[in-house]
């Protein structure tokens, strides 16, 4: 993908989750049940990044263990909302492709339904080298990415396929731009979406020295497969 056009893709997705952030956010109120299983990574004491926060919502989980929490997210408009659901919690505006922190700086970073949002492989590259330049030595990476290799959402990865092949489309292979609609119907925006295949985030993450310790699909917190899953979860650890 052109860098020019990722840079756009990347801006627009901002604008389009300060858009619906309400909606959004009153949809991200509770942690999925496969968030469960991740506790066993946190440990007392852990300094944890929450990359791509949203609203916050981790914090329920996370708030089991004493931590030292920060949170981040390109929408200033989540951002806010976070904020004031969660007083007293490190919440930073920023760019999860350029991270503003420190080298090895976490134990555990998570990035939950993010790295699917950030377009095109040079993007991706440095998003996921920069949290290994973070990431503390045996640190911990947890993330999870929508599964839409499901069915439902073959129509739109072929459509895009077909637009592609007549040169009617500058988006990658395997990328989407997923609508969201409002109680009407209506589509409100569309949001630029990837759909990764194990394999290719196994090669991402060995190119920045994280080594992948499990990877699986899930549905409602339940093993799955590539067809049904609506997640693929990677627990990955930094060399």
């Amino acid at each position: 993908m052109d860098e020019r056009v990722a840079r756009q893709l990347l801006e627009k997705n901002r604008q389009d989750y300060n858009k619906i952030v309400e909606k959004f956010s009153n949809t991200r109120k509770f942690s999925w049940r496969e968030f469960e299983d991740f506790l066993q990574y946190v440990n007392e004491g852990d300094t944890v990044l929450d990359a791509g926060c949203g609203n916050g919502r981790l914090i329920e989980l996370l708030s089991k263990k004493n931590i030292e929490y920060t949170g981040i997210d390109y929408s200033n408009k989540l951002i806010d909302v976070a904020r004031k659901q969660h007083p007293g919690h490190n919440f930073t505006v920023g760019d999860i492709t350029t991270l503003p922190f420190s080298n090895n700086k976490f134990n555990v970073i998570f990035c939950i339904a993010t790295l699917h949002h950030i377009p095109g492989q040079k993007l991706r590259q440095q998003t996921i080298q920069g949290i290994s330049r973070i990431l503390k030595k045996n640190g911990y990476l947890i993330m999870t990415n929508w599964n839409l290799w499901q069915k439902m959402w073959w129509p739109m990865l072929i459509q895009n396929a077909l637009q592609k092949i007549t040169g009617q489309s500058q988006l990658d292979w395997q990328d989407i731009l997923k609508p969201w609609k409002n109680e009407q119907g209506e589509i409100i925006t569309k949001r630029y979406i990837h759909s990764f295949r194990p394999g290719e985030l196994k090669k991402l993450l060995n190119k920045n020295g994280l080594i992948i310790l499990q990877q699986y699909y899930t549905k409602k917190g339940l093993p799955a497969n590539w067809l049904t899953g609506y997640n693929l979860v990677t627990i990955a650890r930094k060399a």
